[in-house]
Parts: structure tokens; sequence; C-alpha cells
């Protein structure tokens, strides 16, 4: 893995170490964890997009609408924040692969009521389950939760190892959303080389963004980032992309030079409340306006572009863009489903085109 660091602390007593749960996955993700695209590489990738289009297959053959991949097999995704999108295509997902599936959003019903610690919850959740998809507002949330799961299977009280899949953790990462924005890259351009990617929004806090960005260098893509002063590409990033990135307060020059262009919508839930983030708040809303994309804006953009954003969007992408072609924003979403397949059955030890042959 690359640059990766060695640990960090979910909470001021509960340190985590990165590297102990962040395997590489070296072309196997077999009963692994899948938390950060620094996991990967690219043949990690392709191997993931490989089994994704295995899985479009499968679930758009009318008779069959799924396969028995994973009889019997469990999936929690506990979504500790709200969600759409990544939970229910994540229990789609599971279920079209033979499996069965809860979505658990929110705590308010949990043990976590009557006291239970953070780290009490996930074992519990473990013992339920054969794989985990986990949401949460706190960065590095779902290593955490890897690890306790972890130390659980090594003193013995857990009698499987129960991988877990980051479903977006804070303002970190978002890592199968990037996968699955990949996939809907390639399955447009066939390739990644010479492409370039044009991120816009809060470059800080966005994990989305950060996620792709990572997975966007691994497959050899150029990334412009589109940055307010007060929400910049963290540096750690700004220093594993090298000189893969540029960085630009000029959205439309970056749009007429874009094969994508990835939005993001100003991720507010992690505002504080003091005197500085307040005034970032304030301008990072300026900076929001002077990006709205609508549809006289995008013209300006090649006619073979493509435009993505994970949604929920905001003002941010207007409505008038929805009947232009270079907008595969809805395949993004239907999209996810396929490569929440593909990740789900690799880290189970499975394979959809070895299992459809």
């Amino acid at each position: 893995m690359s640059k990766l660091k060695e640990s960090t602390k979910i909470t001021a007593t509960e340190p985590v170490n990165l590297l102990g749960v962040m395997q590489p996955i070296a072309g196997d993700a077999s009963f692994k964890n899948l938390l950060s695209m620094h996991q990967l590489e690219a043949r990690d990738i392709l191997d993931y997009i490989n089994e994704a289009y295995a899985a479009e297959k499968l679930i758009r053959d009318r008779d069959s609408r799924g396969a028995s991949i994973l009889p019997h097999a469990v999936m929690k995704a506990v979504m500790r924040q709200p969600s759409t999108r990544t939970g229910g295509s994540c229990t789609t997902a599971m279920r079209k692969l033979g499996g069965a599936a809860e979505l658990i959003s929110g705590m308010s019903s949990s043990s976590e009521a009557k006291g239970e610690t953070l780290a009490d919850s996930w074992v519990a959740f473990a013992t339920q389950s054969d794989i985990l998809g986990i949401r949460t507002a706190d960065d590095y949330g779902a290593m955490f939760a890897a690890q306790v799961i972890a130390q659980g299977y090594e003193r013995g009280h857990l009698w499987q190892l129960v991988p877990v899949i980051n479903l977006g953790d804070g303002r970190n990462e978002h890592p199968t959303q990037a996968l699955g924005d990949l996939f809907t890259i390639h399955k447009k351009f066939k390739k990644f080389d010479g492409l370039t990617i044009v991120f816009v929004g809060d470059q800080a806090r966005y994990r989305a963004h950060h996620s792709l960005m990572i997975g966007a260098y691994k497959m050899g893509m150029s990334i412009t980032a589109v940055e307010s002063p007060v929400a910049k590409v963290p540096q750690a990033l700004v220093d594993f992309l090298g000189d893969k990135l540029t960085i630009t307060d000029d959205l439309d020059a970056a749009m007429r030079r874009a094969d994508v262009l990835y939005l993001g919508r100003n991720p507010d839930e992690y505002d504080g409340d003091d005197d500085a983030e307040l005034e970032r708040s304030q301008a990072l809303a300026r900076d929001y306006i002077q990006w709205i994309v609508d549809r006289q804006r995008l013209q300006q953009m090649s006619p073979d572009s493509m435009v993505l954003h994970p949604r929920p969007r905001r003002d941010e992408l207007q409505t008038d863009v929805d009947t232009d072609k270079r907008m595969y924003d809805v395949q993004q979403m239907a999209n996810m489903i396929p490569m929440r397949m593909a990740i789900i059955a690799r880290h189970l030890g499975k394979s959809i085109i070895n299992s459809t042959k």
C-alpha cells in the first residue's frame, strides 16, 4: 500500500492500527476488509470491474435476475449516517447473489441506548453476519470496527473473521463509491489512461472525492481539483497524487478540458459551531454558488465527456441538465449494484465470473 499511515485515533482513548486492518488486496480479496482505496493497485481495481461486468450481465437477465452464489450468507449494512443509495444498493446486491441482507439505519434501537460501548456493538453485529457494511460519521470508524472484530476473532470469541466493507467513514473515504464510479467511467471510455477527471466541491471533507482521486491516480488518470481556499485537498492526498494533480479555481477552464466532471454537494453536516467553522461555512457556500452547473454552462464540455454526481445533489447540479446526453449520474447509481455485488462476492471468497460460466 502506498503512503498509508500506521495508526490514528477514532476517539481520544481508542487507537486504531490501520496497517493491522487494511491489508493489501494483492489479487485476492477473500475475507479481507475493504476500508481504503490505498489497499488496491490497478490490477485489483480491474478485477472488481471485470466482476462487476459479470454481475451486471447476471442481473439484467430477466429470467434469472441474479444467482445463488452466496446462499445463506448474511450481510448487515449498518448505516450510522443517513443513506438512500449506499445501504439500499448493498442489501440489493447481497440478495442478487442469493444471500440475505438487513439494512440498519441509525442506532436508536440498539443497545447503545442502554450504555453498550461502540466496540461491543460491532462485535455483536459480527456474531450475526458473514460480512458487514459500515457507514459512520467518524473518520476511521469502519477501521475501528474492523479492528475490534479482528481482536474478537483472535481471542477465539468469534468463530469466523467477518470482513468489514467501508461504506463511508466521516470525511475520510468511500471506497465502494469510488469503485462503482470507476466502473461507470470504464463502461463509457473502455480505458483510463489519458483521461482527465475534474473534481468540484469541498475537497477537504468530501469523502467520495478522496477515494476516487486515489483510484483515478492508480488507473493513470490526470486529476484536476477545483478548490476553495477554505476547503483544500488534504495535504497527504496532494503529496500522494504528485504531478497527476492540478489545482485551480477556474471551473470553466477545467470543464473545457474534462473527460469526466465529478460534482459533490456541500457536506455541511460536518460544520462546527465555533467562529472559525462559521466563517468557513459561509465562504464555502459562496464558492458553491459560483460552481453551479446548469444546462448552459455544461455546453462548454466536449460532447463525448461525462458528468457524474454521487448524490444527493443540491443546487450545485441543476435539474435542467438531466436530459443532456453527458449526464451519467443515474447510470452511476445503477452501476453501484453490480459493483457492490462484485465487492461482496470477492470479499467472501467467490468469483461471479467463475460461478456463472
